[in-house]
């Protein structure tokens, strides 16, 4: 999640009509393919997976991983685990100045890809096994725990803000693992159950919460200092935005944004992953809904339309954060409404036309020494309240 709203020049109005057709397609392809390869291995099923979690630590170590896919609704074994691989792979890439490199992982500063992981496993490890926020499972009621937070909100955020250092490691860490699950729990249950919002919206608003004060604590503290990032190599590296190739990258790359990697190399291992897990068991992803297959058209759908509405918000080595719908409104509206081809296809639209334009004025509004992920995750909130009242009040949703 780069600072939102750095925007260069205007060129052309739209991306590829191409690669947007590309993309489509592709997500026509998870719809309708996944389903006829779902396989029905009951190891993987989720509800299995869940019962019994506290006694088993196999278990608990899927749920580590599942967390690693959550921000895409996947909860996927397979893709977090691929997620992680394929991270590995684009840093690997990018030090070599590969030509396979792709997009820069973790926005130009590749070096910063091991810091980057390596907070939110801490942080993710210490929220389970030493908060112990995972016996939340105790509750035989509960059936999923928003643990997850900490991976894509406050501590990776903090360590493209202060560089390779290890007492902003260690302070994100310890305070992301602490405060971000409890927070979503509360916003939960206090707003957005009885508002009768998806669930999404805690999470995102948490992240958002939990991102200022993690930011605003290290600022004031004065043992957390910043470190310099070394880049990987001198100069910059332009691309022609409004080729075929570039767009299907971009909307690749969106995949892998919410974890901070914003790579196609780690988005595709990404699919991979969730694609194999679907394969092997149909009701593992998206917490045994059977969803995954909307929820990836949802994803290519509101992907391609940001992208290519906002193509020129891209130009010269700018970003824009066409990826809110992909972790938010799409999504959590096929959940929310139910996993078919018309929700997947509004709220992808939706998502993708508002999305980006919400991030980057929320973006205006923060503070110094804020990341920009909190005006991404706050256009996710914003976004995933208006799309989901338009489609309640639409008869035909």
């Amino acid at each position: 999640m780069n600072e939102t709203g750095k925007t260069h020049s205007r060129g052309r109005s739209a991306g590829s009509a191409a690669g947007f057709a590309v993309c489509i397609v592709i997500g026509f392809v998870f719809y309708f393919g996944l389903p006829a390869l779902s396989g029905s291995n009951q190891t993987l099923d989720y509800n299995h997976l869940i019962d019994g979690i506290l006694n088993s630590f196999p278990k608990q170590m899927a749920w580590f991983f599942m967390n690693f896919t959550e921000a895409q609704f996947y909860a996927s074994v397979f893709a977090g685990i691929g997620l992680i691989l394929g991270g590995f792979a684009a840093w690997i890439l990018a030090l070599k100045n590969s030509r396979f490199a792709g997009f820069d992982i973790c926005y130009g500063s590749s070096t910063m890809f091991p810091w980057v992981l390596a907070s939110q496993v801490l942080s993710l490890a210490l929220a389970l096994f030493v908060f112990r926020y995972i016996e939340g499972f105790a509750d035989p009621q509960v059936t999923w725990l928003n643990t997850f937070i900490t991976v894509v909100g406050a501590p990776p955020a903090v360590m493209l803000l202060y560089g390779p250092s290890v007492s902003a490691l260690l302070t994100a860490s310890v305070l992301g693992g602490l405060i971000c699950a409890p927070t979503a729990v509360w916003i939960g249950n206090a707003i957005v159950t009885p508002l009768n919002l998806p669930g999404v919206v805690a999470n995102v608003s948490a992240m958002a919460v939990t991102g200022i004060i993690v930011c605003m604590v290290c600022k004031v503290l004065p043992f957390v200092k910043k470190a310099e990032i070394k880049p990987h190599r001198s100069g910059s590296v332009n691309e022609d935005v409004y080729s075929t190739s570039w767009f299907i990258r971009r909307v690749l790359a969106d995949f892998s944004e919410a974890p901070f990697y914003g790579n196609e190399v780690a988005s595709i291992f990404l699919l991979a992953g969730v694609s194999i897990n679907t394969i092997i068991c149909g009701t593992h992803g998206a917490y045994g809904s059977g969803a995954v297959p909307a929820i990836l058209l949802s994803q290519f759908v509101g992907a391609a339309v940001g992208v290519f509405l906002y193509v020129d918000k891209f130009v010269d080595g700018g970003w824009y954060a066409t990826y809110v719908p992909v972790v938010s409104v799409g999504p959590a509206c096929v959940l929310f409404f139910g996993a078919t081809v018309p929700v997947a296809l509004f709220a992808g639209v939706l998502g993708g036309i508002i999305g980006g334009p919400v991030a980057q004025y929320f973006s205006e509004k923060l503070p110094e020494g804020v990341h920009g992920t909190v005006a991404n995750v706050t256009s996710m909130t914003v976004c995933t309240v208006i799309t989901a009242v338009v489609m309640g009040a639409l008869p035909w949703f």
